[in-house]
């Protein structure tokens, strides 16, 4: 089963994105699958990010926007997270400024682990209790900690 927790690690996650837009925190945050070896094109991963975009927000309200798009600029599944501390205008559906962001690509070849992937964030982002001890987090292990106790149960 495709677990956030398998592909969200502490070097992979913002705790105060700079990016004062939506394209900003975009880029900002491929940069970091970048430096990590997630993304094999950041150029050609932002673009076809950036097109998705176009389609629709990615803004899906509760403060939470997830950003995604496959494409063969990435080899397998790339996430990453940032946290503006500030917000930023994502034109999200409920008119509210983000201040979580998921950044996710992946190879068209593994879109079954992709669009898992997507609905256990959608589930957990819309739990109030979730969101707000995930985006209270003051650093990435207390942060990965709350990420895992409600994905797979565990208690702090």
């Amino acid at each position: 089963m495709a677990r956030l927790v398998d592909f969200l690690r502490p070097e992979l996650c913002v705790m105060d994105l700079k990016a004062k837009n939506k394209e900003q925190a975009i880029r900002e945050l491929a940069d970091v699958l970048e430096k990590n070896g997630k993304i094999k094109d950041k150029a050609d991963f932002i673009k076809h990010v950036l097109e998705r975009e176009q389609l629709g927000s990615t803004g899906i309200g509760n403060r939470v926007a997830i950003p995604h798009a496959p494409t063969h600029s990435v080899d397998g599944i790339a996430l990453c997270f940032g946290r503006s501390l500030e917000g930023i205008d994502f034109q999200s559906l409920d008119g509210q400024e983000v201040n979580a962001i998921f950044l996710i690509g992946t190879c068209p070849s593994d879109i079954s682990t992709y669009l898992k992937i997507l609905a256990s964030l959608a589930q957990l982002v819309n739990q109030r209790q979730f969101l707000e001890e995930f985006l209270h987090a003051s650093t990435v292990q207390e942060l990965i900690s709350v990420l895992k106790k409600f994905e797979l149960g565990h208690k702090k």
